[in-house]
């Protein structure tokens, strides 16, 4: 009779020994901005995570007969797989037909870099394309390299630009969409990029 209750004591002794791990965030401070993936536009659209605790997982694209003119980003937790999408930016509108794709890059991953591809002959150099490279957390806070990009292609991806990619260390938090004159859309994407902390 005395042996169950022996047994579940052990029980729960090595659960209590369960060390919690540690909660990150981003620094305040120290935040920078990459150089745009494409062209620097007339004007530029944000859109940035909600709290220090997250980052960029995932980012979704609206083209517009032929413009890229909605961009949204989806949001994860640092600290437990929670992947959100937040409100969509609008910058132009719809002639004919739209349709939209997504980039992921995966679960417990974070953007750290990025790419856009145009047309080769567009002399706006409208965004037809996203390329994302990412990164996890591993138990210290360090980052570990995603395996391999993630795109997403719209009709006439054509020529990829040079990627733009954060600091060692650093996960994306906010982007920024470069916009060209008039009802063109999207010419560029820039990241802006933040260290990560322990939270406690």
């Amino acid at each position: 009779m005395n042996l169950p209750f022996a047994f579940t004591s052990a029980c729960l002794l090595v659960a209590s020994a369960v060390a919690v791990p540690a909660a990150f965030q981003t620094q305040a401070d120290g935040a920078s901005w990459t150089e745009p993936s494409g062209s620097p536009g007339s004007s530029a659209a944000e859109l940035a995570v909600t709290s220090e605790f997250f980052g960029i997982q995932a980012l979704k694209v609206w083209d517009f007969d032929g413009r890229a003119c909605s961009v949204q980003i989806e949001q994860s937790s640092f600290n437990a797989p929670s992947l959100r999408p937040l409100d969509a930016a609008r910058f132009c509108e719809p002639r004919q037909t739209q349709s939209w794709k997504r980039a992921d890059i995966g679960s417990a991953q974070f953007v750290t870099g990025i790419s856009v591809c145009t047309a080769n002959k567009d002399p706006i150099g409208r965004v037809h394309g996203v390329e994302l490279w990412g990164a996890s957390v591993d138990a210290s806070g360090k980052l570990k390299a995603a395996p391999q990009p993630v795109k997403l292609e719209l009709p006439h991806c054509e020529k990829w630009l040079p990627k733009r990619a954060c600091p060692a260390g650093h996960v994306a938090t906010a982007v920024r969409v470069q916009l060209a004159d008039g009802d063109e859309g999207a010419v560029g994407i820039a990241l802006r990029c933040q260290a990560l902390k322990s939270g406690g």
